[in-house]
C-alpha cells in the first residue's frame, strides 16, 4: 500500500472510514476485527459478489423479521397431509368447473411457517427483485459522479460497495413483512419461482378464528386460491415469459434517484445494527420516479395480473360453491382481504415500483360479462396466447373482445 491510516479506535464507522481508505478494504490485521467485531461481520458482508442483492443477508433479515412466538415450531405431518389433500381435491373441483387442466406433473405442497416462507422467499424472489435492484446499482455510478464533495471520503466512495449489502437489508424487510401478512404465495399477484404450492398454516387457521369461520372451509378456500392461479401458470407457459418480457421492459423505462440513500448511508449509525435495517428497511435505499413511458408499461403489467388475478377469483368464488351456506360468507371474507393490502405487499410494491393489480375492477366486471356471455369455454380462449388477451379497449369493453374471439 502507498498510504495506511493511523489504526482507528473501536467506533465502527471510524473503522468503517479507515478501512475504506486501504487498497484492501478486508484485509485487516486482527486485532482490529477481534476488538470491532461489528466491523468484522460488515467486512464479511461486503465481500457479496453475487449479484445486485445480497441474498444471503436478505434470507437472514428477512427471517428475522418473519420470526415470532411460533418460529420454533413445526406443522405437524397430520396437517401437512391434511393441506396436501385439500389442494388435490381443489384441482378436481377445478378441472371439473372451470375446464382449468391439471397439470401433468402434481405439484408438491407445503404447509410450512411465515419463518419458513421468508427463508425460502429469499430464493424464490430473487427473479423479481433483481433486476429493480441492478438498476438501483447502475444509478449508484451515476449519481455519486454529480455528488458535489469531496472525492476521497470514503463514505462516498464505499457507497457502490455497500449496494448490495442495503438492498440485501431491503428486500430482506420486505420479504420478512410478507411474511407476517400472507397465507401463502398465492396472495402475491407475481409469478415469483417456486417449486411447490406454500400455504402458511398458522396464518389461515388464525384467519378462520378471526372470522368465526369453520377451519376446514377456510383452508379448502385457501387451496381453491392457490390451485387455481398455479394451475393457469403450470398449464400456460407462455404467461410467465410474457409477464417477465413486460416486466423487463417496464424497469427499462424506471428512472431510479439515490438522494435519500446517500443521505441515509452518511447518517447510519453503524454501532446499532438494528438502526441499520430500520434506515434501509423503510421506505428503502432509492426511489423511482414516473414518466409516460413507465406509466403506461406499468399499465400493461397491471392490465394482465389484473386479469389473471380476476380469472382466479371468479374460478374460486364459482368452484367454491360446493362449500354450501359457507361459500357466500367465504368469498366475501376473502373479497375484503383482497382489497386490503398490508405494509409487505405496499412494500414490496414500493420496492420494484409497481402496483400489481391496479385494475382489479376492470378485470372482475371483464371476466364475469365474458362468463355471462358465453361460460367457462370462452373465458378460456383467453390462455391461447398473448395475442388472444383482452387489449385496453376491450378489457373496458368485453364485448370487443367476445365479437373478435367469436366472428359472425
Amino acid at each position: 500500500m502507498a498510504f495506511v491510516p493511523t489504526a482507528p479506535d473501536t467506533d465502527p464507522q471510524n473503522a468503517l472510514r479507515w478501512s475504506l481508505q486501504m487498497d484492501d478494504p478486508f484485509d485487516l490485521p486482527p486485532d482490529v476485527l477481534r476488538r470491532v467485531p461489528l466491523f468484522a461481520e460488515l467486512a464479511k458482508v461486503l465481500s457479496w459478489s453475487g449479484g445486485p442483492v445480497n441474498w444471503d443477508l436478505a434470507r437472514q433479515v428477512a427471517v428475522s423479521s418473519a420470526a415470532g412466538e411460533d418460529a420454533r415450531q413445526r406443522v405437524d405431518d397430520a396437517d401437512a397431509r391434511a393441506f396436501t389433500d385439500h389442494v388435490r381435491v381443489a384441482e378436481m373441483w377445478l378441472a371439473e368447473t372451470t375446464g382449468i387442466s391439471v397439470p401433468g406433473a402434481l405439484v408438491p405442497v407445503r404447509a410450512i411457517m411465515a419463518v419458513d416462507w421468508a427463508e425460502q422467499a429469499a430464493t424464490s424472489f430473487a427473479e423479481l427483485i433483481d433486476p429493480v435492484a441492478a438498476k438501483a446499482s447502475g444509478a449508484i455510478g451515476e449519481q455519486l459522479a454529480g455528488l458535489a464533495g469531496d472525492e476521497s471520503d470514503p463514505i462516498r466512495q464505499a457507497l457502490g460497495r455497500l449496494g448490495p449489502m442495503m438492498m440485501g437489508i431491503q428486500a430482506g424487510t420486505v420479504l420478512g413483512q410478507l411474511a407476517r401478512e400472507v397465507l401463502g404465495t398465492h396472495e402475491i399477484a407475481l409469478p415469483v419461482d417456486e417449486e411447490a404450492v406454500t400455504l402458511i398454516a398458522p396464518a389461515i387457521d388464525r384467519f378462520a378464528t378471526e372470522h368465526g369461520i369453520d377451519r376446514q372451509s377456510v383452508r379448502q378456500w385457501v387451496a381453491l386460491q392457490a390451485a387455481a392461479r398455479r394451475m393457469t401458470l403450470e398449464g400456460n407457459p407462455w404467461v410467465r415469459a410474457h409477464f417477465f418480457a413486460l416486466y423487463h421492459n417496464f424497469v427499462a423505462t424506471l428512472d431510479v434517484t439515490l438522494a435519500d440513500g446517500i443521505q441515509k448511508l452518511q447518517q447510519m449509525d453503524l454501532s446499532d445494527p438494528s438502526k441499520l435495517q430500520e434506515a434501509i428497511g423503510e421506505g428503502g435505499l432509492f426511489s423511482t420516479e414516473s414518466s409516460p413511458q413507465t406509466a403506461q408499461a406499468a399499465a400493461r403489467i397491471a392490465r394482465f395480473l389484473s386479469v389473471i388475478e380476476a380469472h382466479a377469483t371468479v374460478a374460486v368464488e364459482t368452484t367454491g360453491a360446493r362449500l354450501g351456506a359457507e361459500a357466500l360468507t367465504l368469498a366475501e371474507a376473502f373479497s375484503r382481504r383482497a382489497a386490503e393490502a398490508g405494509a409487505g405487499m405496499r412494500a414490496l410494491e414500493g420496492f420494484i415500483g409497481l402496483e400489481a393489480d391496479a385494475d382489479r375492477p376492470r378485470a372482475l366486471a371483464f371476466v364475469r360479462a365474458v362468463l355471462a356471455y358465453g361460460d367457462w369455454p370462452l373465458l378460456g380462449r383467453i390462455w391461447e396466447d398473448a395475442e388472444s388477451f383482452p387489449s385496453e379497449t376491450e378489457l373496458a369493453d368485453p364485448q370487443t373482445w367476445i365479437e373478435r374471439m367469436m366472428p359472425s
